[in-house]
Order: structure tokens, then C-alpha cells, then sequence
């Protein structure tokens, strides 16, 4: 009897893991979240989409730059404007690791200083021709950030700061 039960139990859970499981994962949504590229890849994928450049820069010590990866990348509407109109790249400011831009090689810190980033997050925003259009310094909440995500995509950096994009245009969504 004991040996009947074991076997019973064994063959219950080869058919959990096998057939249950799948199906049940099957109907789970999965959140894949924001794609994160390593420089040389968005630069490629910059190049080649035509798209913005997003680099979010930080570090591992930085508390608001975790809240923000916590709870401003994993709201929908971010990740929707984020894949739709950018090509996102997370850049360590204290990182040795190597990059290279062009023919030049730098660790992610030497790049977050030659882009002048002293604070943390900051968000710098390139076009497809590699010119900064905007900078955001510091946490921002999912809602301020849409607004920033919709002042970039729509071209508002042209004709206003994002201070005055704020106070003087209304929200879009």
C-alpha cells in the first residue's frame, strides 16, 4: 500500500509539471517590462530605428533610482511609450565596465561624466543624430514621467523647458 501511494504521488507530479503546469502558465500574462539595452547595442539600435535615445543613469547605491525601476518603469503606460518611441539604455555611473562610442572606448563612469551627470537618476534624452534634446534630473513619479516620455516624443523640447512644458500645457492623456 505505502509503495502504491509513493507512486501515485511521483506520477502526480510528473503530470503537474508537464501538463498543468504549461497550460496554466499559458493564460498568466507575463510583464516583460522595459528592454534595456547596453550602450553599444542601443547606439546600434538608435542608428537603425530612427528612434529617441533614452539613458537612464545610476547607480547601485542610489535609493530613488531603485524606487523609480520599483515604480515608474513598471507602470503600462511607461513601458508602452517607452517601446514605442525610444530606445532605452541603463548606464551605471560608477561602473568600470567598458563601452565603446565610435573609436573610443570609456568605463560607463568616464561616459556619465563626460555627459555631465552629477546626480542620480538622471534621464538623458539623444536623438537619432546623437544630440541631447532633454535632461531630467532626479526621481519623478510615473505620472510626471509620462509627461516627460510625451514631451519628448511630441517635440515640445523645441519650444518649451520641461518646467514650463508642465505649468503651461496640459496633459495629454
Amino acid at each position: 500500500m505505502i509503495r502504491h501511494t509513493y507512486f501515485t504521488y511521483r506520477w502526480s507530479c510528473v503530470l503537474y509539471v508537464f501538463i498543468f503546469l504549461p497550460f496554466m502558465l499559458s493564460f498568466a500574462q507575463i510583464d516583460e517590462g522595459v528592454r534595456w539595452h547596453q550602450w553599444t547595442e542601443g547606439v546600434i539600435a538608435t542608428q537603425a530605428s530612427g528612434k529617441y535615445m533614452l539613458v537612464d543613469v545610476y547607480t547601485d547605491w542610489c535609493g530613488w533610482c531603485k524606487k523609480m525601476d520599483r515604480e515608474v518603469y513598471i507602470h503600462p503606460q511607461v513601458q508602452q511609450l517607452l517601446a514605442t518611441n525610444f530606445v532605452t539604455i541603463k548606464l551605471n555611473a560608477e561602473s568600470t565596465n567598458l563601452i565603446t562610442n565610435g573609436t573610443n572606448q570609456y568605463t560607463e563612469q568616464e561616459c556619465a561624466k563626460l555627459l555631465n551627470v552629477n546626480s542620480y537618476p538622471t534621464i538623458l534624452v539623444f536623438n537619432s543624430n546623437f544630440q541631447l534634446v532633454a535632461k531630467l534630473n532626479g526621481y519623478r513619479d510615473a505620472n510626471t514621467f509620462i509627461r516627460f516620455l510625451h514631451y519628448v516624443s511630441g517635440k515640445r523640447y523645441k519650444r518649451y523647458t520641461f518646467d514650463q512644458y508642465l505649468t503651461q500645457v496640459p496633459p495629454e492623456y
